[in-house]
């Protein structure tokens, strides 16, 4: 298949997403890099989003073997480090709407594709997120500039051993997201800005993280999952500089009871400390009616953890919540939530904008 001179393209000259040319979707790249047979494989189309495209049949393979997302919601913007590529969900409407910023898990470093996958199921799962939120979601995939490869290795889709991800970065994240709100407020859409949220879960929820120390005065809330804080190595040198991002924001935090290493008991105590509440919180219990249970730690309306319990595994814990609204609430909790200083579009602020204009 050719490219076109105006697909973006990786280093090594290979698109790094092309159009499938039987439907309406926008493949990765990925699938033609290093694949085992010339002609043809077992699962995925080298040309086309998945094979029943391939064969002109009119319809999709299974979820697992198409590899594309619909362009209808693929986007790209330009960034001083890159060109980044996106998904967007607008409910349309024509007053003012929040905005949530969704960060997936490392998986999707290698499999793009399933960022589309996370994105449908959290809007056919949840009306009041499918309703009320405009949602930006980054590919964090191989060769975006929002995430940083690690010097380990892992097996791709072909099981040829590659460099797997580090992490997001949230410097780039920030950029990014101001950006595509600049271009979102271009096109004419209302957006509230006073309304930002950001959750994510695994690398993901780490970003959340990542986000809220360094940006979190701008935010109205946050929802890590299943990830603690990847402190930096100078993070206690500017303890008051990301105590000025987080002392107001709301952190609702959501980790497997059992998933010890994703969740951090000292952080919560000094977050909660810091805001002048004391170290033992308010347990109550939620039940989704379907075996899943959270035993939930509530220090005030603004900082809470939840230890769920009867999920797929300890640590994949974000579906149970992200779907079950009328047990966790959590979309509707972020929905009435304001930024009391929320950020400018018409300049992307360095961190720790609390320094120069602090959250009130």
């Amino acid at each position: 298949m050719e490219i076109a001179e105006d697909l973006p393209v990786d280093s090594n000259g290979k698109a790094m997403w092309f159009p499938c040319p039987g439907c309406a979707h926008m493949v990765t790249g990925l699938v033609q890099k290093g694949h085992p047979h010339p002609e043809k494989h077992s699962v995925y189309s080298y040309s086309h989003c998945c094979q029943h495209c391939e064969e002109g049949r009119g319809t999709h393979g299974e979820t697992w073997s198409c590899v594309g997302v619909p362009v209808s919601l693929f986007r790209s913007i330009r960034l001083q480090t890159g060109l980044q590529h996106y998904l967007v969900h607008d409910p349309g409407g024509l007053s003012p709407q929040p905005v949530l910023l969704f960060l997936h898990g490392a998986n999707t470093y290698i499999y793009p594709e399933t960022l589309w996958w996370d994105l449908r199921n959290l809007i056919e799962h949840n009306q009041t997120l499918r309703e009320n939120f405009i949602v930006i979601a980054p590919f964090g995939s191989v060769g975006e500039p929002v995430v940083h490869p690690s010097e380990w290795k892992k097996a791709d889709r072909f099981y040829n051993e590659m460099p797997y991800v580090k992490r997001f970065d949230p410097v780039i994240l920030w950029d990014f997201l101001i950006s595509a709100l600049r271009v979102l407020q271009e096109d004419g859409k209302q957006i509230d800005t006073a309304r930002l949220h950001v959750t994510g879960y695994s690398m993901g929820g780490e970003a959340t993280w990542g986000l809220a120390s360094l940006f979190g005065s701008r935010f109205a809330s946050v929802a890590p999952m299943a990830a603690r804080c990847a402190w930096e190595n100078n993070a206690w040198d500017q303890q008051d500089s990301i105590m000025g991002e987080l002392r107001n924001l709301p952190v609702w935090v959501y980790v497997g009871k059992r998933d010890t290493r994703a969740v951090s008991w000292r952080d919560l105590w000094w977050l909660a400390d810091q805001r002048g509440h004391d170290t033992k919180a308010l347990e109550t219990a939620i039940s989704t009616g379907n075996g899943v249970e959270a035993a939930v730690y509530t220090w005030s309306s603004t900082l809470s953890v939840s230890l769920l319990e009867g999920t797929p595994t300890d640590h994949c814990i974000w579906d149970s919540v992200y779907r079950c609204e009328a047990a966790f609430g959590l979309f509707r909790r972020m929905l009435p939530l304001r930024c009391p200083s929320p950020p400018s579009l018409q300049v992307t602020e360095a961190q720790f904008p609390a320094r120069t204009r602090p959250r009130t």
